[in-house]
C-alpha cells in the first residue's frame, strides 16, 4: 500500500473562511484537524486542536455562516479543542470525495497553515492515489511532498507541527540525540534562532507528541 504526503494550496475563492481567518491572524500558532466524519451529507463533523487565542477564534466562529454548530473546550491558556458541524462548500465536498474514494484513507492530522495550504497524508492503492491527484478541483493546487510504502510512520510524523519537525530535524543534525550527546539545547536554539527555553519547549512537546502517536 502506498502513502502520499500532500500539500494543497487554496486560492481566495476556495479557502475556508476559518482557515483564512486563522492564517491572517497573529493570534494562532497551530491549527490542525485531528478527527472527522467524512461520510458526507448536509454537514460534516470535525474536531480541531488549536494553539492560540480561544476568544478571538470563537468570535470568528460564531460570525461565519459556514458553521452550523460548535463546541469549544479550553485545554490550557492558549490551547483548545473545537468540535464543529461544518456546512461544506462545493469545493469541500469535491475534495472529500476525491481523497476518500475507493481504497483511500486520509491520515489525520490535517495541518492548516498560514500560507493557505493544508498538509496531510493519504494511504491507498496507486491507481486511486493517481486518480485523486488528477481530480483535484480548480482553485486548489496539489503538490506531492513525499511518496513511499506505508509503514505507519506518518502517524507520528504527521502529528507534529512544522516548527516541532524543524526543531527535531535541527537537533538530530546537530547531535542533540547522539550518544554521547554532542550538542546542547543552546546549540539547537542558535540554529532555530530562538531562546534556549523556547527550543527546549519545542523539543519537549515534539518528543511527547511522537511518543503519544506510537503504538507501543
Amino acid at each position: 500500500m502506498k502513502t502520499v504526503r500532500l500539500t494543497l494550496r487554496h486560492d481566495a475563492e476556495t479557502i475556508h473562511p476559518m482557515h483564512r481567518f486563522v492564517a491572517e491572524s497573529d493570534a494562532f500558532e497551530s491549527y490542525r484537524l485531528v478527527h472527522g466524519n467524512f461520510a458526507g451529507g448536509d454537514d460534516n463533523a470535525f474536531v480541531f486542536h488549536v494553539v492560540g487565542d480561544p476568544d478571538i477564534y470563537e468570535a470568528a466562529l460564531a460570525d461565519t455562516d459556514r458553521v452550523d454548530d460548535y463546541d469549544l473546550v479550553r485545554t490550557g491558556d492558549r490551547t483548545f479543542t473545537v468540535y464543529v458541524r461544518d456546512l461544506p462548500a462545493d469545493v469541500d465536498t469535491r475534495l472529500l470525495e476525491t481523497f476518500t474514494g475507493g481504497s483511500l484513507v486520509v491520515l489525520p492530522p490535517l495541518e492548516y497553515r498560514s500560507d493557505w495550504t493544508v498538509r496531510f497524508s493519504v494511504v491507498g492503492e496507486s491507481a486511486d492515489l493517481q486518480r485523486a491527484l488528477e481530480g483535484v478541483p480548480d482553485g486548489v493546487e496539489a503538490t506531492v511532498d513525499r511518496v513511499g510504502e506505508y509503514d505507519g510512520a506518518d502517524a507520528a510524523v504527521g502529528a507534529l507541527t512544522a516548527r516541532q519537525r524543524e526543531a527535531l530535524r535541527v537537533a538530530r543534525e546537530a547531535g542533540y540525540f547522539a550518544v554521547p550527546r554532542s550538542a546542547s539545547v543552546e546549540d539547537v536554539a542558535a540554529e532555530l534562532d530562538c531562546a534556549p527555553g523556547t527550543a527546549a519547549e519545542h523539543l519537549r512537546k515534539a518528543e511527547a507528541t511522537v511518543m503519544d502517536a506510537l503504538d507501543l
